[in-house]
């Protein structure tokens, strides 16, 4: 059983192609492009922290999904996209665990979870627990020895609005 190099196979061409697709507005046909590449590179055995990044596209996909904006989806296809949204940053960070703009997508994620979940007390717990899990996300952005500049100054600043969010809750 060998496993292949990433030239070998048209991996390369399935993610321009996505990329390209995605960046034109196409989300459907870019997760289609995506989904073959996971096919592909499964098939041919290809090491997932190579491809981290399909993981996080497809992640932001669905979450700009689950905003709908202006669009009527129900919120039940909203929750239903915005859990594959955050599985698939999970599954970005967990191949390659130095991603900034995965971790803070997640951040944003699951503190959007958060401001929904609204404010009786039944729900103060989780909002905490959302509040606090996406601290740790920035926190892993921040601690990231790396040179993306955007993650981390959105990672800053969303520690800021996570604290004081986490004030305002008794």
């Amino acid at each position: 059983e060998s496993s292949f190099s990433m030239e070998e196979v048209p991996l390369a061409q399935i993610f321009q192609k996505a990329v390209v697709l995605q960046r034109s507005g196409d989300r459907d046909g870019a997760l289609r492009e995506y989904e073959q590449f996971l096919k592909v590179a499964t098939v041919h055995d290809v090491d997932p922290s190579l491809y981290s990044e399909v993981h996080a596209n497809m992640g932001a996909i669905y979450a700009m999904q689950g905003k709908g904006g202006g669009t009527d989806i129900d919120n039940e296809l909203k929750s239903e996209l915005r859990i594959k949204a955050k599985e698939a940053f999970k599954e970005a960070v967990n191949y390659r665990p130095s991603l900034g703009s995965a971790w803070v997508n997640l951040a944003l994620l699951l503190l959007a979870e958060g401001k929904e979940m609204g404010i009786s007390l039944s729900e103060q717990s989780k909002v905490k627990n959302a509040l606090s899990e996406a601290r740790q996300c920035c926190e892993r952005a921040l601690g990231l020895d790396n040179d993306d500049e955007r993650s981390r100054a959105l990672a800053n600043k969303l520690v800021g609005d996570i604290d004081s969010m986490m004030r305002n809750l008794k």
